[in-house]
Order: structure tokens, then C-alpha cells, then sequence
């Protein structure tokens, strides 16, 4: 049986955060209906970003590879540099705002950082 490790909830709260992002990014700078799809192409397509695998950790399913979490954490900070030149103080604010509502039951959710 292969063990499965979840998602810590500073990844998770990362996670949010980028997620959150890219929702603010594509509905900012495209007329597509907010589908699924086409918020997954975009986020691929313009910020290297696999969405699927931020949704994962968000809903903490598990992951069976056996990933380090120095991993983890490396490849979401990436998707954050790379959203960086694109996102405002007020929108990383927001987004910040919402993935503490999300983790709220979590204990000592002020202290999460970001991973850039």
C-alpha cells in the first residue's frame, strides 16, 4: 500500500492564494465565461501555473508521490513570482484575506507566510 501524504495548511494557504490570483487575473484581463477549462488553459498558458495541482492541495486530497514539502513549497512559490508582475496590493491582499477565511478553523493561521 503506498502511503499518502497530505497537504500541510501553510501549503494549502498558499495554494488558496494562488488560486485566488489567477481567478482575479483571468477575470481581469479575459471575456470568458468563468469555466473550468478555460481558467485551467489560461492559468497554464500564461502563468506556467497547473491549476489542478493547486486545487489538489486546496482540497487536500493527498498525494501519493511522495513529494518532498520543500518541493511543494518551491513550485508554489514559482507560481507566485510568476504572478507577481501582474497582480496588485490590493489583489494579494484579498487573496490572502480569503484563504485565512477559508483555513479559519486551522490553529495559528496568522502566522502562515508566503513561499516567494
Amino acid at each position: 500500500m503506498v502511503p499518502i501524504h497530505y497537504f500541510s495548511p501553510e501549503q494549502r494557504f498558499n495554494a488558496w492564494v494562488v488560486s485566488d490570483l489567477v481567478k482575479q487575473v483571468f477575470r481581469r484581463h479575459t471575456r470568458c465565461p468563468d469555466g473550468i477549462k478555460e481558467l485551467t488553459a489560461f492559468a497554464e498558458d500564461t502563468f506556467h501555473i497547473n491549476i489542478d495541482f493547486v486545487f489538489s492541495i486546496i482540497i487536500n486530497i493527498g498525494d501519493i508521490e511522495s513529494v518532498l514539502p520543500t518541493e511543494i513549497e518551491n513550485r508554489l512559490g514559482s507560481y507566485l513570482t510568476a504572478l507577481q508582475p501582474v497582480i496588485t496590493a490590493d489583489m494579494l491582499h484579498s487573496s490572502k484575506t480569503n484563504a485565512y477565511e477559508y483555513l479559519e478553523h486551522e490553529k495559528n493561521t496568522d502566522v502562515y507566510r508566503l513561499f516567494y
